[in-house]
């Protein structure tokens, strides 16, 4: 507490200290805990050799934790961050929980790579709609599983080129059919069972 001596502006002298938990935390054992707090009830607070804590009366909060080498930063809602550029380095493992729906949008181009593998698993339905070309390149070999049916349309021409054996095989019927000629051109002898 700060008086002045015949209430004169020029002459201040402390004359003591009116603390309480309300205004701010104890020092507890061994006098450990520091913290300043404000009217409206923000605070940071400072502990030996532990953490230092920054929150808001919102629940906003900062968390440097120095005894486990470790910041959390808390928001009960909404976290902005904008910048220029953004760059993140993780030397370890990252991992990203979304509890409802997550939107990425890119004004030019994405790329992607995986050391190893890569897994993406989809509850429901899986879209991919593609302005231009597709292109796959599969350097091993490509297997597909449908328990389902599979139907496939091409608005033009479709070509398959295969280096060895092409083979159509079916438990059921096999059929083709053509709005047009069926041409089978062989450069040697074909067989038909």
């Amino acid at each position: 507490m700060v008086n002045f001596v015949h209430n004169h502006p020029d002459r201040p002298f402390v004359m003591g200290g009116m603390f309480h938990g309300g205004t701010a935390l104890g020092g507890f054992a061994d006098n450990r805990v520091k913290s300043i707090m404000t009217r409206s009830g923000h605070k940071v607070v400072f502990t030996e050799d532990e953490s230092i804590i920054i929150t808001d009366r919102s629940g906003n909060e900062i968390h440097l934790d120095t005894t486990g080498s470790n910041i959390n930063i808390t928001a009960p809602e909404t976290m902005t961050l904008n910048c220029k550029n953004m760059f993140i380095n993780v030397t370890e493992s990252m991992n990203t929980n979304v509890g409802m729906n997550q939107n990425n949008t890119v004004g030019m181009n994405i790329s992607e790579s995986a050391g190893m593998n890569r897994t993406s698993t989809v509850g429901l339905l899986n879209m991919l709609s593609i302005g231009t070309d597709f292109i796959t390149n599969v350097t091993g070999k490509m297997t597909e599983f449908i328990t389902g049916n599979k139907e496939s349309h091409t608005e033009k021409d479709r070509l398959r080129v295969a280096n060895g054996k092409i083979t159509n095989q079916s438990q059921g019927v096999f059929e083709q059919h053509s709005q047009k000629e069926i041409k089978n051109n062989s450069a040697e002898i074909s067989k038909n069972h």
